[in-house]
């Protein structure tokens, strides 16, 4: 009788110990007011102010973000981060100055490496499919203690891609 060979499965591949912890919390971490600059869908650069703030006994992530040019403010918006208690898993809501009500976009990615302790990414649509809006938004906290913020968007028959993005620090 021939034997055949014991094959062993390689262990699981565990998340950095960082993601062990969940999203809210490590959102709770970095709470506080942000400054920074970006560059906007139209390559011009932006001053924004960024605050993440939990509320409701850590049940909910909520971000105020604003960019202006040197006279006014042409973005402004409140987003949302939580539970979904109905589609399931983490999602983020927003409203603002460009959309004519909230969006909700599902927690697609959440990842940690040599230059960030979390990036989360969310997402409304498929980026490929070009019949109709998609969009990400990134929310990256650097292991500097600085925030990336990106927003991805592509319009019905226009190529999915970053339209905008900061770099804020704490103030």
């Amino acid at each position: 009788m021939q034997s055949t060979p014991s094959h062993q499965s390689p262990p699981p591949v565990q998340p950095p110990t960082s993601l062990l912890v969940p999203l809210l919390s490590r959102l709770t971490n970095a709470q506080g007011p942000y400054e920074g600059e970006g560059v906007n869908h139209a390559d011009e650069k932006f001053r924004a102010s960024f605050s993440l703030t939990p509320s409701l006994d850590g049940a909910l992530i909520e971000i105020l973000f604003r960019a202006s040019d040197s006279e006014n403010a042409f973005h402004e918006e409140r987003t949302w981060i939580t539970e979904d208690l109905i589609g399931g898993g983490i999602s983020l809501w927003t409203v603002s100055t460009n959309t004519p009500g909230v969006l909700k976009l599902k927690l697609v990615a959440d990842s940690s490496d040599g230059s960030y302790s979390t990036r989360v990414v969310f997402r409304l649509g498929e980026p490929a499919d070009e019949s109709r809006f998609r969009e990400e938004i990134s929310l990256s906290l650097r292991h500097d203690g600085a925030i990336e913020y990106v927003y991805s968007w592509g319009v019905p028959h226009e190529k999915f891609g970053i339209k905008s993005k900061a770099l804020l620090k704490r103030s």
